[in-house]
């Protein structure tokens, strides 16, 4: 691995790397410079800064960037996927390859989070108090992130068919979903652009690799997008591309129309600002770093909220000054709560970024039961990291609602990822394991179900977490069955089209 920090792969893309890197990095930060959180009434309390100083808004432009990182992921999901096709892999041991190194540091994060629960009971510590609503917030983002990915054989064959057109039709249905939301008042339609616009993104990451954006095609979506942009914000839209409590048009959850044109935008100038970028890019010493960032990027991004919360708990009650945003103090205040998390995560982050940077799992045989095992972990690992996202950590027996109508735990969820990385393990081994994981998987929801219907340990039997943890056992079950009436067929999506060039990520 380390090899690799003066001297890229061939084929590798320096300035992806860099914007994979860079929007992880510029999430961090704007996390921490918006998540106000501070000692009240002998507990920590939330805010966020841009609901105490709207004025602060521009900064949601420059930070909110993880439209950026779908962009890069439709690149490397297209290279592995054509890579894997070329080496005759099923779709099984794509997925496993592509959520290995999502899964594996998500799962130690979740670990902790349930042994830090268990210690502050048995201590009788005193617990994070807000800190815990956003330790887990940022997994939404994966959890879409995972099923976009899993779809690349798919969209990746609309995208050879109909290129450009793809864009265009996802576009279109971005607006008819909003024309529903805002002229219909038919909100619950808005979350069809959970998954629309980032795929939308994730095909201008094909686009990009064919070589149809260039700097044309570029300044074209820099200039429209950026024009939308404007437009939208300044008629019905926030101008604020992450949402306050209270506010009732959130741009981010579910997107919207202005947070497509950001996207849009943010895409074209960054193909804009490429060739100046990679000249950066050459010097050995800006390499390294960037290549160390990547290594350990998904560490940094799970672990930030975690750091920030842990922090929180330390300096809030300390005395520390708490001025209100955004004066010269509270940006004075704000840079000392950015050193001490820094330093905090640097630490962090040297004790469990080994557990992404392993060897990516060996591919397993092209079975039927392995592709139906796979796409079950990819709908439970969704799942489990939208239903952890919008739960409070500090509570993981405690029923939420999420997603506007969704009843889950944040157990449930832990264990719908546990699951998901069971499934892949059942896969990666052959059509029987997979059987098997389909199977040990369907009984684990029925023992949680249980659980809560028999009020166990006090848990609160709520109908709808009910219904949701028995529909996932009757999935589970029926992949299962599906897979023992097709014994040993191999299985899989094919690749619409000829292979052109042998590459993996």
């Amino acid at each position: 691995m380390r090899e690799t920090t003066q001297v890229p792969a061939p084929g590798r893309d320096r300035f992806l790397d860099l914007l994979r890197a860079g929007s992880i990095i510029a999430v961090v930060v704007g996390h921490w410079l918006v998540t106000d959180l501070f000692w009240s009434d002998g507990q920590v309390r939330h805010r966020s800064a841009l609901g105490e100083a709207p004025e602060l808004w521009p900064l949601t432009w420059v930070f909110q960037v993880i439209p950026l990182f779908f962009f890069v992921g439709g690149y490397a999901n297209r290279r592995s996927w054509l890579g894997a096709q070329e080496r005759g892999e099923g779709y099984a041991a794509f997925v496993d390859r592509r959520m290995h190194r999502l899964l594996a540091p998500t799962a130690v994060l979740l670990v902790a989070v349930l042994l830090g629960n268990l210690a502050q009971a048995l201590l009788d510590a005193p617990g994070l108090g807000a800190g815990a609503e956003i330790l887990l917030q940022p997994l939404w983002f994966l959890g879409v992130y995972v099923v976009v990915t899993a779809l690349t054989p798919v969209t990746l064959g609309w995208h050879r068919r109909w290129g450009w057109r793809v864009v265009s039709v996802a576009l279109a249905a971005v607006g008819v979903t909003e024309l529903l939301r805002m002229g219909a008042g038919l909100g619950w339609v808005a979350y069809a652009n959970v998954l629309i616009v980032w795929a939308l993104v994730h095909q201008l990451g094909y686009l990009y690799a064919d070589r149809a954006l260039g700097r044309r095609a570029a300044t074209l979506l820099a200039v429209l997008g950026g024009s939308a942009l404007m437009l939208l914000t300044a008629g019905p839209y926030p101008a604020r591309m992450v949402g306050v409590p209270g506010d009732e048009l959130v741009n981010m959850n579910p997107p919207t129309a202005a947070l497509t044109a950001l996207a849009l935008t943010q895409a074209g100038i960054a193909v804009l600002a490429r060739a100046p970028v990679d000249r950066w890019l050459q010097r050995p010493r800006v390499w390294s770093i960037v290549v160390a960032l990547n290594l350990s990027i998904m560490s940094i991004f799970l672990w930030h909220q975690p750091v920030m919360a842990l922090v929180a708990r330390v300096l809030a009650p300390s005395g520390v000054p708490h001025p209100d945003p955004p004066g010269i103090s509270w940006w004075a205040v704000r840079l000392v709560w950015l050193i001490v998390a820094g330093t905090l995560l640097a630490v962090i982050v040297l004790l469990v970024a080994r557990f992404e940077r392993g060897a990516p799992p060996r591919p397993g045989p092209r079975t039927r039961g392995g592709s139906l095992a796979a796409s079950t972990a990819v709908a439970l690992a969704g799942l489990g990291l939208l239903g952890v996202a919008g739960t409070d950590a500090g509570r993981p027996f405690a029923v939420h609602r999420v997603l506007g109508a969704v009843d889950v735990a944040p157990v449930v969820g832990m264990v719908c990822v546990g699951v998901a990385i069971l499934l892949l393990h059942g896969a990666r081994h052959g059509h029987r394991p997979a059987i098997r994981s389909l199977l040990t998987g369907t009984a684990l929801f029925a023992v949680v179900g249980l659980a809560y219907a028999w009020g166990l340990g006090g848990l609160t039997p709520a109908p709808r977490l009910l219904g949701l943890v028995g529909a996932l056992a009757l999935v589970l079950l029926g992949a299962a069955v599906a897979a023992l009436s097709t014994e040993g067929a191999a299985g899989g999506p094919r690749y619409p089209g000829r292979v052109r060039r042998r590459s993996d990520v």
